[in-house]
């Protein structure tokens, strides 16, 4: 058990102290950069203090993850209700794709289409779309959705696709275990040769998860503070001022929201209490799509989904330790 806490901290404590001041971000959904903001520096107290805190409380997810079990009377209802969950999670999928292709974007709001190499790709993510949606060879539709994010990456360039990570684990996923019910047709091919790799579905979709979450954690908030610092002037969502601590500014709230998402991937990544996770990180979805309305659920549709797959299976297999809470 030390070994592993000890694994996992030095995972943690290099990703933590990573250099934080070497990527400009790009137009995001809801704000646009305005003027120069002081970068964040690994030096300042507050990221010093973070990184300490972020090794803490991996180092306490790695304990409760070994200790915490799954009750009984839980387990069967999961085991009850999962065919049904997992086919409106799909659904949940296929619909986002399909909203997405008639917004005019691939996968996320800053790649927008454009010309005819654009039009293409929006082709494909709707007719992967819509296969999904309807349970029409789901598999085949989860093909063309890893083929559209290779096109995307040489499109728009790899760093401009990174924090989409949870469109690709989300096509693997389809690919793999396919939908249990509420489907039209399906591929015997795909699914004789995907059933060779059945278990490393739900770990690529957690894995490709919290990649996206470390990524847009550190992009659109820790590495962009001007970023972050024009939404808060647009929605007034620190808190913390309301708590009484008005010392704590919004530079300072961005950060911390940037670190609380990492925290959220970190444990995503490694398959730390995976369902206690996606709770806690339900909440926020929740939070923000009650405060902005319904234009967030286009963008947080598959992060439902994603959410729903992983209360059901947990962490998964063969790409994490023994346990699957």
């Amino acid at each position: 058990m030390i070994k592993s806490c000890l694994r996992y901290i030095a995972f943690v404590f290099v990703l933590l102290s990573a250099p934080i001041t070497f990527v400009s971000a790009h137009v995001k959904w809801f704000a646009h950069e305005q003027g120069y903001v002081e970068p964040y520096h690994v030096s300042d107290l507050p990221v010093i203090l973070s990184i300490i805190a972020g090794i803490i409380i991996v180092a306490i997810g790695v304990i409760l993850d070994r200790r915490l079990s799954i009750p009984q009377w839980l387990k069967r209802l999961l085991e009850r209700i999962a065919p049904a969950v997992l086919s409106v999670a799909s659904i949940g999928f296929g619909l986002a794709f399909i909203i997405f292709s008639y917004l005019g974007f691939v996968f996320a709001p800053n790649l927008v289409a454009q010309g005819s190499i654009g039009t293409l790709l929006i082709v494909i993510q709707a007719i992967a779309g819509a296969m999904i949606f309807f349970g029409w060879y789901e598999r085949v539709g989860g093909l063309l959705l890893v083929v559209l994010f290779g096109l995307g990456t040489k499109i728009f360039g790899f760093h401009e696709m990174m924090d989409t990570f949870e469109m690709l684990g989300f096509a693997l996923y389809a690919m793999i275990i396919g939908r249990p019910k509420w489907k039209i047709a399906e591929s015997t091919f795909m699914c004789t040769h995907m059933h060779k790799i059945h278990q490393y579905g739900v770990s690529l979709l957690r894995v490709g998860t919290g990649i996206n979450l470390i990524i847009l954690g550190f992009s659109e908030k820790i590495l962009a503070p001007a970023l972050t610092q024009d939404f808060l002037l647009k929605y007034d969502w620190n808190f913390m001022h309301a708590w009484g601590f008005t010392w704590f500014t919004d530079y300072w709230f961005a950060y911390a929201a940037g670190f609380g998402e990492m925290m959220f991937g970190v444990f995503l990544l490694l398959g730390l209490v995976t369902r206690l996770t996606i709770v806690g990180l339900a909440v926020f979805l929740v939070t923000t799509l009650i405060l902005l309305g319904p234009i967030e659920l286009v963008g947080h549709l598959p992060h439902f989904s994603i959410a729903a797959v992983l209360l059901i299976f947990g962490a998964g297999s063969r790409l994490h330790h023994r346990r699957v809470a």
